[in-house]
């Protein structure tokens, strides 16, 4: 009886495990790969030579191709945007009460502050941008490699591979020849041209700015004159005493914006600091390039030698397993 229960309790056999090689070979089933990365490293650092030799390779081309590159210099102007006496626009709202729709009804602002992104908007705007490219005569100097000198005449003779005004504004506003930046708390604005000439950045920034605010000051004016006009014949027409009252008070806010227009150069834009040539380049950072383009392309390397060892292994053990 204690030998049926000392049976009972003995423990199953235990079957030693399988060694997963072994049944590839017996079978032809696949090893299960695993990630060596100490043998990874033998891999790279046998073929070290050949990693470096890429790296410098591609380093020395790297360095060949950014002198190549023309230096980019990059020439700013400081703005504050100018603003009307906002005491001057609350008093006269008051005055006029509910005949301010009389004025709105005509397209006729009260004086208010400055609205300077409408302003940028005008600066980066293809009227403005075209009426500036043909004031200072910039498609011969923005496309000069398409342009012969010699003969007075663009190289391409089919019109349509010409270079126009429409590929001159892609320059300024997407290729990243002019930029324009605001300050969220000082409210400043920093335009900045980058052009491959020191004198001509600084001196199209400068030449930006002025050509804006004229702009700007005579839109202002013209729109000053016709508000002028409509407000006359208005006048002429009202008998009420209130509403002549009221238009009066336009009249003499009309006046004064032209006035301030007809005698402030800088209209929207204060220039707090010109642009000076820059004594630096902006671009390209020719080191950098160098430094990315040996990085990159060794690790590269790197990557070409371990995934060719893996294929060779691959087959190796394929081959074995056949025999």
């Amino acid at each position: 009886m204690s030998e049926r229960k000392q049976d009972s309790t003995q423990k199953p056999l235990e079957i030693p495990p399988v060694d997963p090689r072994l049944l590839a070979a017996m079978y032809g089933m696949p090893p299960e790969e695993e990630i060596d990365l100490l043998e990874y490293w033998r891999v790279i650092w046998k073929n070290r030579v050949f990693i470096v030799a890429v790296a410098l390779g591609v380093g020395i081309l790297a360095a060949l191709g950014s002198l190549l590159m023309p230096n980019i210099y990059r020439a700013e102007v400081l703005l504050a945007p100018v603003s009307d006496d906002s005491s001057q626009s609350g008093g006269l709202s008051a005055a006029l009460g509910g005949l301010g729709g009389l004025a709105s009804l005509a397209g006729i602002s009260l004086p208010s502050g400055g609205n300077t992104e409408e302003n940028l908007a005008v600066l980066t705007s293809r009227d403005f941008l075209w009426r500036f490219i043909r004031e200072q005569k910039l498609m011969l100097v923005l496309f000069e490699d398409d342009w012969d000198a010699v003969n007075k005449r663009w190289r391409e003779d089919d019109p349509e591979a010409q270079p126009t005004e429409w590929d001159a504004y892609r320059l300024f506003t997407e290729d990243g020849l002019l930029s324009v930046s605001t300050d969220k708390d000082s409210g400043l604005v920093t335009l900045a041209i980058e052009w491959k000439d020191a004198e001509l950045a600084a001196q199209w920034a400068n030449a930006l700015v002025e050509r804006l605010n004229d702009y700007l000051r005579q839109r202002a004016i013209a729109e000053s004159k016709a508000n002028l006009q409509y407000l006359n014949r208005e006048l002429d027409r009202t008998q009420t005493e209130d509403v002549r009252k009221a238009l009066f008070e336009l009249i003499s806010q009309e006046q004064k914006k032209a006035m301030l227009a007809n005698t402030r150069v800088q209209f929207a834009f204060r220039v707090l600091d010109p642009a000076q040539p820059p004594d630096e380049k902006a671009r390209p950072e020719r080191i950098l390039i160098v430094v990315l383009s040996m990085l990159a392309s060794g690790f590269l390397a790197a990557v070409f030698v371990a995934v060719r060892e893996g294929i060779r292994n691959r087959k190796e053990t394929s081959s074995s397993v056949d025999s």
